[in-house]
């Protein structure tokens, strides 16, 4: 900001022209600081039930703020190192503050600083109009600057990951601006993995909205709810909020716009829990326009999950499944019906009964079955494991078998077991016929008993 001469211009620093630094950068971090400060140890403590590495994330996030204040440092600095500066910081303080919120209502977070090459295979795109792909650039996503050849947009959808409630808050910083004075960057919530159904805000320069969205037969159909002027710069945090019916946008944790659902024309459920956001260009014939990038995404639930602790629960309701004789694993598609929802573990085949579990420690898992028939000598049960998901299987404990020529048409069984984080198990049986396993009195339930 030192002319020449070494004088300092009036105005470079303090007041609203354009071009000084409080202009450029707009990051309000009076606003954060007291609720970073205040909670920050408890944000890393709740980042571990959310699937995710907060600790890591972060350290990446302030390498990447730290080597853009460089950049924006050196001689040969440019306003968009600057701007790559101010996303870069807020991008730490956004991730922390989903951490705090998440924690305060004793959900999940998950960030994405966009630290690598591009999204990647948890993300489908949907395009619209003749546009180029989203691409990752000193780490903001945003449309590619060659291939737009008219009006239109592409929205990623992370289709691997879901919250674990309907209340969700998504946010995103506003990386680079782009002349986004006409178009407006997207955020997506309570969606599909299809988009066959979701919420969307938007956000250009001076006005944001928010309304709901479906995607049929490939066209997409939107609804505005509610629309409201509002400043947006780079830097600034835009969050969507969806509580109940109740949807608010807001632009560094300040409500912008509202709106309610009261018909509840947005489903909610475990298949409306994805996320996501966009890009767009506009072309006028004679100037372009592209939204703001993204340069950081964060999720965090508003509740607490509706079950606590760590476990899972598998019946077999009504299903009749034949098992042949030996002593292998449950069949496929026995457990019908999944209890209650499983808690910080992952079903990977319900059917069989193939739970993944994410934290080692002692495991108290019990499982029975009934047959159509009684079998001579048996029935009886085991516990198989395996090390990780590609296997391999192999017997874990051996469960009691009947002999002396009794008959039998259950059987049943309770293991205590240690098993290192990434373990897999799944119930097997003993049987010296072929015979029919059944329900309702089948079931597999586990539950984590380390403190």
């Amino acid at each position: 900001m030192t002319s020449p001469d070494k004088s300092v211009p009036a105005g470079a620093y303090t007041g609203t022209a354009g071009g000084n630094i409080s202009a450029l950068q707009s990051v309000t971090f009076e606003s954060a600081h007291a609720s970073v400060v205040a909670g920050i140890t408890s944000a890393f403590t709740g980042a571990a039930s959310g699937g995710g590495s907060m600790n890591a994330a972060t350290l990446r996030a302030l390498n990447a703020a730290t080597g853009a204040q460089s950049s924006a440092g050196n001689a040969s600095s440019t306003a968009d190192a600057a701007q790559g500066s101010t996303a870069a910081n807020s991008t730490v303080i956004s991730g922390l503050l989903a951490g705090q919120r998440a924690q305060d209502g004793g959900g999940s977070v998950f960030s994405d600083i966009f630290d690598r090459a591009d999204l990647g295979p948890d993300y489908a795109t949907f395009k619209v109009g003749p546009v180029a792909d989203l691409v990752i650039t000193y780490g903001e996503v945003g449309l590619a600057q060659n291939g737009d050849e008219g009006t239109g947009f592409v929205v990623a959808v992370n289709a691997a990951r879901t919250t674990k409630t309907d209340d969700q808050a998504v946010s995103a910083v506003m990386g680079t601006d782009r002349s986004s004075d006409l178009v407006g960057a997207i955020l997506i919530a309570r969606a599909t993995a299809d988009l066959s159904s979701f919420v969307w805000a938007v956000a250009s320069r001076t006005q944001v909205s928010v309304g709901y969205g479906t995607r049929v037969n490939g066209s997409f159909n939107f609804t505005t709810w509610a629309t409201a002027s509002a400043p947006v710069h780079t830097g600034d945090t835009l969050t969507l909020d969806c509580v109940g019916s109740t949807y608010a946008v807001l632009v560094n944790g300040a409500p912008v716009a509202s709106a309610t659902d009261p018909g509840k024309a947005s489903p909610v459920g475990p298949a409306n829990r994805h996320f996501g956001f966009g890009s767009q260009y506009y072309w006028t014939g004679l100037r372009w326009s592209f939204s703001f990038n993204i340069a950081g995404l964060s999720i965090a639930d508003l509740a607490a999950p509706n079950v606590s602790g760590t476990g899972w629960s598998l019946m077999c309701l009504s299903t009749s499944i034949g098992a042949p004789s030996g002593e292998v694993r449950f069949p496929a598609n026995t457990f019908d019906t999944l209890r209650v929802p499983a808690s910080n573990v992952t079903i990977v085949d319900q059917g069989r009964g193939q739970v993944q579990v994410t934290k080692a420690g002692w495991y108290a898992i019990s499982l029975a079955y009934n047959l159509t028939a009684a079998v001579i000598n048996g029935p009886g049960c085991d516990l198989w494991w395996a090390p990780t998901i590609a296997g391999p299987w192999a017997v874990l404990r051996y469960g009691h078998n009947a002999t002396n020529n009794v008959f039998n048409t259950a059987a049943a069984e309770t293991f205590t077991v240690y098993l290192p984080a990434g373990a897999l198990v799944c119930p097997g049986y003993s049987l010296n016929a072929n015979a029919t396993i059944t329900g309702p009195n089948t079931y597999f339930d586990g539950a984590f008993i380390s403190y």
